[in-house]
């Protein structure tokens, strides 16, 4: 009787479990070596770091997640009830992670398609930086002022983005004053001569100095040269202070906002 119940419930079980052990290993085997193989032949390929990565990882776990479902029907679960409590998983997961899945859907896209690539400035989700990384899930942007942005990609394909390194140049705009009693010609020469004597301003195209509006009390010209995307930010930033400086050499002007007061007197 022992030796009936060993070769009937026994060995069976044994050799079941074994099985679903070896399946198990095999495939988790099998889920590290197709992802090297898969990042070594995908680094010969055009596709970015970020897209390679994406593709071995649902790879693996993909693998994984096939190895399991064959090593459980090993130990005799029914495949029938497997694949109804992988679907009700996939089901309560895809609403769990809903928002996550937009995420990475939009992370597709952008791999797929490239409005930008690492190293673009680009103004997105009301930040304008340097695109750092493209993560699964959201993009890494680097402001100008040292902050790190960390945006989902959902966001930024929802609410649209400005590359500003496509053609690799952008134009400013720099708005001066100067007061009514200046000689606008001068003003417009001293900030052409200014913007001369940076050498990050390009010069195809070249820059223009224009009256933008006579103001109540200011003449307003704008300075608009062309510079490399990554140069605007301190370009800008610059720029102010030096035709300030150039300002005050020349003699020119910027006045001070002015408002009349009118008095008035009852007899």
């Amino acid at each position: 009787m022992p030796e009936d119940l060993l070769k009937t419930i026994v060995l069976p079980i044994a050799l079941r479990i074994l099985l679903a052990v070896l399946v198990w290993l095999v495939g988790r085997w099998l889920a590290r070596r197709s992802r090297g193989w898969l990042n070594e032949s995908l680094q010969k390929t055009a596709l970015t770091e970020s897209f390679i990565t994406l593709i071995t990882t649902v790879s693996y776990f993909g693998i994984m997640i096939l190895a399991g479902l064959l090593a459980l029907a090993a130990l005799g679960v029914p495949v029938a009830a497997l694949a109804t409590a992988l679907g009700v998983v996939v089901v309560i997961l895809a609403i769990a992670l809903q928002q996550s899945l937009g995420n990475l859907a939009a992370t597709v896209i952008i791999l797929l398609f490239k409005p930008f690539q690492l190293g673009d400035v680009i103004q997105a989700g009301g930040v304008v930086g340097v695109v750092h990384e493209i993560q699964m899930l959201s993009t890494v942007l680097n402001a100008s002022d040292g902050k790190t942005h960390i945006i989902p990609n959902a966001k930024i394909q929802g609410g649209g983005l400005t590359n500003h390194s496509t053609i690799g140049k952008l134009r400013l705009s720099l708005t001066f004053r100067i007061g009514y009693d200046n000689d606008i010609d001068k003003a417009k020469e001293v900030l052409t001569n200014v913007l001369a004597a940076d050498d990050r301003v390009l010069p195809e195209p070249p820059a223009h100095v224009f009256v933008q509006q006579l103001a109540d009390s200011s003449v307003e010209l704008v300075a608009a040269p062309f510079v490399k995307a990554g140069d605007s930010s301190a370009v800008q930033a610059e720029m102010v202070e030096r035709a300030k400086k150039a300002f005050d050499t020349a003699g020119i002007v910027i006045p001070y906002p002015q408002q009349d007061i009118h008095l008035y007197t009852h007899n």
